[in-house]
C-alpha cells in the first residue's frame, strides 16, 4: 500500500501538515483589516463542514491539530518574549496546557475509527480555553462576556462528560468469560 493512500497519511500526516499551513498563514494575515473583521464569517463558513457527516471527523482532526499549534505557539512564543506571544502569566500556562491536550486529541483521532475519548480531550482543552477567556473578560469587568464564557466552559463539560461516559463499555459489552 502506497504511503499516500494509508490512513495515517490521510488521518494524521496531512491535517497535521494543512494545520500548520493554516497557522503560519493566521499569524501572516491576522492584521489584515478585512480579513480582521469578516473572521466570524469565515469561522462559521469552515464550520458548515461539521455537519456533512463524510467531512466532520477530518475536520475535528484538522481543528484539534491547529489548535494545538496556535495555542503552543503562543504560550512558547511569550516563555521565550517572542514577537508572536504577549499572554498574561495566567494565560501563558493553561494555553501551554490547553495545546497539550489539543495535541493528544488530535493523536487520538488520527485513524480511520477513533475512540470517542479524543472528543472528550478536546472538549476540555476547549473548557479550560472558555475558562481563561471568563476570567480575562471578569478582570474587565464584561459581565456578559462573563456569563457567555460560564455559560461555553459548562457546556464544554458537560458535553465531555456526556461524551465520556457514552464511550465508556458498558457491563453487557465486555466479554463473558
Amino acid at each position: 500500500m502506497s504511503f499516500w493512500r494509508s490512513d495515517a497519511w490521510r488521518f494524521r500526516w496531512l491535517p497535521l501538515l494543512t494545520a500548520t499551513a493554516g497557522v503560519v498563514a493566521l499569524f501572516l494575515v491576522q492584521d489584515v483589516p478585512i480579513l480582521r473583521r469578516n473572521a466570524l464569517l469565515f469561522v462559521l463558513i469552515a464550520g458548515m463542514g461539521f455537519f456533512l457527516p463524510a467531512l466532520r471527523h477530518r475536520l475535528l482532526i484538522l481543528f484539534a491539530y491547529g489548535m494545538s499549534l496556535y495555542f503552543l505557539t503562543k504560550s512558547v512564543a511569550t516563555w521565550l518574549n517572542a514577537p508572536l506571544g504577549g499572554l498574561s502569566e495566567v494565560d501563558q500556562v493553561f494555553w501551554g496546557l490547553i495545546g497539550i491536550l489539543m495535541a493528544v486529541s488530535a493523536v487520538g483521532m488520527g485513524r480511520r475509527h477513533p475512540p470517542r475519548w479524543p472528543v472528550s480531550v478536546l472538549l476540555i482543552g476547549l473548557a479550560l480555553y472558555f475558562a481563561t477567556y471568563t476570567y480575562a473578560e471578569y478582570l474587565m469587568n464584561n459581565w456578559l462576556q462573563v456569563l457567555a464564557g460560564t455559560g461555553l466552559t459548562l457546556v464544554a463539560v458537560a458535553q465531555s462528560a456526556i461524551n465520556w461516559v457514552e464511550s465508556a463499555p458498558t457491563p453487557s459489552s465486555k466479554p463473558s468469560a
